[in-house]
């Protein structure tokens, strides 16, 4: 099974860079009747910006999505109903509905169970062993289910049915980078029939400035070895520039890449390392290289077809 179990913490991981705009970045802040542009940025409770973890974690998780075919590996997006994940299936289909069936069998043994219950069609359905007359359905099952019929994004990156495994902070922009200055750009609406300006759409929107630099920061607990290779996988195409951020993007907008990566980790399984952490002594430490080196080795074993 490729999924750790998640009522447990075992390993930690910490990664820290700074994440450095290499074009003007644009995050939406929402309609603001304090500003006087169409478009402000997104902004803390001090008034600068930042990336909102949730947008590093959609623009890492696409890329890894969008790499991932090269080694024959199945990525739902969240919406390809063709690879059977979970994730991508509706409300009704009847894998969906057998895995909903079993959640609900948690705990129970087949002799509380109701005459009429479906329960052993869905573990059949799903392809899991039915737990025996005077044993109760384990949580434990609910992951063999899960690691049968998630695609190995959803796994890593989290889904309705499973919690991620990755956590992106919201990366604050590095004080002494930040010059205290947005930029406003103008945009106009295009007709696609005449390829020209159209009138009476006219905006403008607000961007960081190039080399602005954020802290990146993600934590990374309870890791298969699949968890780690994608990790990998995602952070190179970070590190190399390759994932945009942010709107506005088709004009240029959103280049960045990291600098200074820094990856700190820690055993809890070991008494020393436990203690060491708990203590607030320093973690272990590795190198992005030896990083990529180590995980991308299971990345290119990983295989489906």
């Amino acid at each position: 099974m490729t999924l750790s179990p998640r009522n447990e913490l075992s390993v930690r991981y910490h990664i820290s860079a700074e994440l450095v705009l290499e074009t003007a970045l644009h995050i939406g802040g929402g309609r603001n009747a304090t500003t006087s542009t169409d478009s402000p940025i997104v902004r803390d409770g001090a008034g600068k910006p930042f990336i909102p973890g949730s947008s590093l974690k959609g623009a890492v998780r696409a890329a890894v999505e969008r790499m991932v075919p090269n080694r024959n590996i199945k990525a739902c997006g969240l919406t390809d109903q063709s690879t059977e994940c979970l994730t991508a299936l509706p409300s009704d289909h009847p894998k969906v509905e057998a895995y909903n069936r079993i959640r609900e069998a948690v705990g129970k043994r087949i002799l509380d169970r109701k005459p009429d219950d479906e329960s052993p069609k869905a573990f059949a359905l799903l392809g899991v062993t039915m737990p025996k007359v005077d044993e109760a359905v384990s949580e434990e099952v609910l992951l063999i289910c899960l690691d049968k019929h998630l695609c190995p994004v959803c796994k890593t990156f989290g889904s309705p049915f499973l919690s991620s495994v990755v956590q992106f902070h919201d990366a604050p922009v590095i004080a002494e980078y930040w010059i205290g200055l947005t930029q406003v750009r103008d945009g106009v609406g295009i007709d696609r029939d005449s390829e020209r300006a159209r009138d009476g759409i006219k905006y403008d929107f607000e961007t960081v400035p190039p080399q602005t630099r954020f802290q990146f920061k993600m934590t990374i607990e309870n890791p298969a070895a699949n968890d780690l290779a994608l990790t990998a996988v995602g952070l190179s195409e970070l590190a190399n520039g390759m994932v945009p951020l942010g709107g506005i993007r088709s004009r240029g907008l959103g280049r960045c890449k990291l600098e200074s990566i820094k990856i700190e980790y820690s055993d809890f399984t070991k008494i020393e390392s436990l203690k060491s952490y708990l203590l607030g002594q320093p973690m272990l430490s590795q190198s992005f290289e030896k990083f990529k080196e180590d995980h991308l080795k299971t990345f290119f074993l990983m295989s489906e077809a």
